[in-house]
């Protein structure tokens, strides 16, 4: 089963990469309206099949082992870029992804020796109901805030995440005894189920403005690596699925996140899209700008380049 769990996985990381590029693409160009809009609803369909596939890993695996081999799609992605985008990355973003699939991969190996089968109770399950609703509220807010790239992606892993480890705890209810009913006990899965709906809608929004204002790689890294982070602190904290963590391991996980965060600085700042964006900024002028009389001066609103910003 687990290694069903893995090949499932690999293939949501191939199409997560293909569905990424297809929807940056389609949010970040000028394209013309009907090929943009199919461009767009391609993309969406290959991430539809992303959820399908992860949905039926995490009922095969454990959400340690599923979730961060997303962390391959990084690599789908560079090769994606240079075969069909003619975009050749440089040493510095090539040494970024490495470091972090190097760290997401060392979390994996670290905290899947310390993994073990969820227990649920109806305590855990209405604390992971409260952080779903939260998050799409928070989520929601967030979206019309200027917050930048990074932001952005940090905020989207973190749904994400916590929408992982729910849709961990409702595919393992299903393999292990069924669908459920809807007596008091089975509601309580459809109310979860409900909610792990509208955070994800939530996190999708989130991940189009993100899109809008960085590369697909940047994008791809920062879910990678918050995403399974999020996941296993929300699997060990609610459902007991890590115990016994050792001092060492426990440091080993901390040095393991500041990696793989490192990596996506680095892929922001170093990325070629993003080191062209930062070169084609208006540089300011010496000339004074004029003084606002009285009568404008109520009139003025802050305009920001929020396409550009990469931080």
């Amino acid at each position: 089963m687990i290694i069903t769990a893995v090949i499932l996985a690999v293939a949501a990381a191939f199409c997560l990469a293909l569905g990424t590029h297809f929807q940056q693409y389609a949010v970040a160009t000028m394209s013309p309206g009907v090929r943009r809009r199919t461009i767009w609803l391609t993309g969406l369909g290959l991430m539809g099949l992303v959820t399908v596939l992860n949905v039926v890993a995490l009922g095969l695996g454990p959400v340690a082992i599923v979730q961060p081999i997303g962390a391959i799609s990084l690599v789908f992605a560079a090769l994606i870029s240079r075969r069909f985008f003619g975009l050749r990355l440089g040493a510095p973003p090539l040494i970024s992804i490495g470091l972090t699939l190097f760290s997401i991969f060392a979390f994996v190996a670290t905290s899947a020796r310390f993994s073990h089968d969820l227990v649920a109770t109806s305590e855990s399950i209405t604390w992971l109901l409260a952080v779903l609703v939260a998050l799409a509220v928070f989520g929601t807010l967030f979206a019309f805030s200027r917050a930048g790239h990074i932001r952005r992606i940090i905020m989207t892993g973190i749904v994400f995440g916590t929408v992982a480890a729910a849709t961990h705890y409702l595919a393992r209810t299903v393999v292990a005894d069924g669908l459920p009913g809807f007596d008091p006990v089975g509601a309580q899965w459809w109310t979860v189920l409900a909610a792990v709906a509208l955070a994800s809608a939530v996190g999708f929004w989130l991940v189009q403005t993100a899109y809008a204002c960085g590369p697909a790689e940047t994008v791809l890294a920062g879910l990678t690596v918050v995403d399974p982070i999020v996941a296993v602190i929300i699997g060990a904290a609610f459902f007991g699925e890590y115990t016994g963590l050792t001092p060492a391991a426990i440091g080993v996980l901390l040095l393991a996140g500041a990696g793989g965060i490192g990596g996506v600085w680095m892929l922001s700042r170093f990325h070629p899209r993003a080191l062209e964006a930062r070169t084609t900024r208006p540089t300011p002028t010496s000339a004074p700008r004029p003084t606002p009389t009285r009568t404008d001066r109520a009139d003025l609103t802050p305009i920001t380049a929020a396409t550009t910003e990469t931080n």
